[in-house]
């Protein structure tokens, strides 16, 4: 697809964000920032920022929304003790990048801990949860509030991720560097 070539994040799926975000830190000295909820989908997540790419935990914090694709693979892959469940490249054309496919392009927004507002447009989400060793594509509305992007200070220094590996069953591990060395999650 032209433009789509950068990995934006990837999504991790869990029973409940604080216990990974704890543990995040404590093993690997990775901060875990809060994210926000996204009200149309009944999940909420925070956000692991890593050189410009990012991961995403997400865990459903309102079971009476609507079980829409997004939902029902953070609740499968939380069912499962937690998981990689999705993965999202980012592109600066959305509907350059997707119109050659015919995939539908969606807003989508998040509401902040501040109360701002993080919206973007995506495509594939559907084919992506369907299929999730497809990613699905993002075009942030505004670079500078993209999640990848936020300034953190980990204590294991500057992280990276440099490998995903992804199974046609869908991503499996997230290989990720940093100063003190390499290491694989989940």
């Amino acid at each position: 697809m032209p433009g789509v070539s950068t990995l934006d994040h990837v999504v991790w799926g869990v029973p409940s964000i604080a216990p990974v975000a704890e543990r995040l830190l404590a093993d690997h000295g990775l901060i875990t920032l809060s994210g926000g909820v996204h009200p149309a989908w009944g999940t909420q997540n925070a956000i692991v920022p890593m050189s410009g790419a990012y991961l995403e935990l997400v865990e459903v914090c309102d079971p009476e929304a609507p079980m829409v694709g997004f939902t029902q693979a953070v609740a499968r892959a939380a069912a499962d003790g937690g998981r990689l469940c999705l993965w999202c490249v980012r592109t600066g054309d959305i509907e350059d990048d997707t119109a050659p496919r015919g995939l539908h392009v969606t807003p989508g927004e998040r509401d902040n801990p501040d109360g701002s507002i993080i919206t973007w447009q995506v495509a594939g989400m559907a084919e992506a949860c369907a299929n999730p060793a497809e990613p699905f594509i993002i075009q942030w509305d505004d670079d500078s509030t993209m999640p990848g992007s936020l300034a953190v200070d980990h204590p294991a220094g500057r992280a990276q991720i440099v490998d995903l590996e992804v199974q046609p069953d869908g991503p499996r591990s997230l290989r990720i560097s940093c100063p003190q060395g390499e290491f694989t999650l989940p």
